[in-house]
């Protein structure tokens, strides 16, 4: 019996690309704030002999999911499930609470459902590289339950000093990365938990990649993200679906508790100086 494929933050971009590829594997359950977008995606995925399930979800809520985590038992076994809900706009308590608050619920609600083999699968962000949490942030990151994880992470991205460049980005600059950060941390912080059950976890951080969310940003904007790449190019949100499918394939059972970059050549090439 296939197992079920569980993906949130499923009905567009690089999400639905994960959903659909992981149809492969076993019938996917795709999970979404908006009731059309998720109809839609549930019509994609049919379309192509996909047996999919769908139910909305809000993932910053932890009472949504543990609803969306029960109903996908009730479907059948689970094998993986991806968390791909994340936002990088409207407004600091928007980017906490489904970016930080809304990874722990996922993984929280899914863990007692896994089975031996089983992965769980983060989607964090290239740019949680380019900040790193304070002592003080640390502190409260080592603590992700507490009934005030919530208001502390907040307050504490909320006197944070932002270098002027992503400060430039716009406002919400201030909380995305710090948040993408803190997802790579939290994902690694659960590396022991999942071991103990013969599960792993894995975080993937993309670059720029062609998205309807990207495609918000001018022209000139992705021109220039696109010069940041070795390629030239945005990534194409299937790249990413068939990465994290070859990532969950058989094969890979050693692979745990890491980060895992896919985003051009973008980090490498901020990195070090480029050779001719």
């Amino acid at each position: 019996m296939k197992k079920l494929q569980v993906v949130t933050g499923g009905t567009s971009g690089m999400g639905l690309s994960t959903a659909i590829a992981l149809g492969k594997l076993g019938p996917v359950l795709v999970g979404g704030r908006n009731e059309k977008r998720l109809a839609d995606a549930i019509a994609k995925l049919e379309e192509r002999g996909i047996e999919a399930y769908g139910k909305t979800v809000d993932i910053s809520d932890r009472v949504s999911l543990d609803e969306f985590a029960a109903y996908a038992a009730s479907i059948a076994p689970i094998g993986n499930v991806v968390n791909a809900a994340g936002v990088d706009a409207g407004g600091g308590d928007l980017i906490v609470k489904i970016n930080m608050v809304g990874t722990v619920n996922f993984v929280e609600a899914f863990l007692p459902y896994l089975e031996e083999g089983s992965a769980l699968v983060n989607y964090s962000s290239i740019t949680g590289y380019f900040v790193q949490p304070t002592p003080e942030e640390r502190a409260i990151w080592d603590d992700p339950n507490a009934p005030t994880f919530f208001e502390k992470a907040k307050a504490a991205i909320d006197v944070r000093e932002v270098p002027e460049a992503m400060r430039a980005m716009g406002e919400d600059y201030q909380y995305y990365p710090i948040s993408k950060t803190f997802t790579q941390y939290y994902t690694r912080a659960n590396t022991r938990r999942f071991g103990k059950k013969g599960c792993r976890i894995f975080s993937i951080a993309p670059g720029a990649f062609d998205t309807p969310m990207l495609r918000e940003a001018s022209d000139e904007t992705v021109a220039g993200i696109e010069r940041g790449t070795a390629f030239g190019r945005l990534g194409e949100p299937g790249e990413m679906a068939e990465f994290i499918v070859r990532l969950l394939e058989p094969g890979l059972e050693y692979l745990t508790g890491v980060d895992l970059v896919l985003d051009g050549g973008k980090f490498g090439m901020t990195m070090a100086k480029q050779l001719d």
